[in-house]
């Protein structure tokens, strides 16, 4: 056997080990999977968002596709005869709402914006969203809530202010 023939027997070998070697990668991968998403009221949900079933439940509202919301205004009247918050004074609402961790692992949750402010004629208005452990995020198992309050404050006087926004509350696992 001459120099040429070995050498093209080793080429030939080598080239059909990379031949070999090269089958065994892909580039593109399609595999068709079950994929089942139900959407549930807040109160059912994996972070549920739900009232705390003490006497502030007055003030929670719940939409017609079971979304959570928070009504201290004169349309909603409690059973005491309320219709909103005082001028030129400090309201707070404890245990107004609770996130719940309904899911399978621990989750942080915040609640945001914590603050709404409106100003009117110089009447100011500030809505804090407070949960009652840890701040502004909050740790929770599951099977864990955490309790949030409402702390009104308007100033100097006035009935010219109010506050119409939403909050959004998130969870993510740490």
């Amino acid at each position: 056997m001459n120099r040429r023939q070995l050498l093209a027997i080793i080429g030939a070998i080598g080239g059909t080990g990379a031949v070999v070697n090269g089958t065994g990668a892909f580039t593109t991968v399609q595999a068709n999977r079950d994929v089942s998403v139900s959407v549930t009221d807040d109160a059912l949900a994996y972070l549920a968002i739900d009232d705390t079933g003490n006497a502030n439940d007055e003030y929670v509202s719940e939409s017609g596709g079971g979304e959570f919301g928070i009504d201290l205004t004169g349309s909603n009247t409690t059973s005491g005869g309320g219709s909103g918050v005082n001028t030129d004074a400090v309201t707070v609402i404890e245990d107004l709402f609770e996130v719940r961790n309904q899911g399978t692992q621990d989750v942080d949750v915040s609640v945001t914006p914590l603050t709404f402010v409106d100003t009117n004629s110089g009447n100011t208005l500030i809505v804090l969203v407070v949960p009652d452990t840890n701040f502004p995020t909050v740790n929770l198992s599951p099977g864990n809530a955490e309790t949030y309050s409402l702390v009104v404050d308007v100033y100097p006087g006035g009935t010219n202010t109010s506050v119409d926004d939403t909050i959004t509350v998130s969870g993510v696992a740490p």
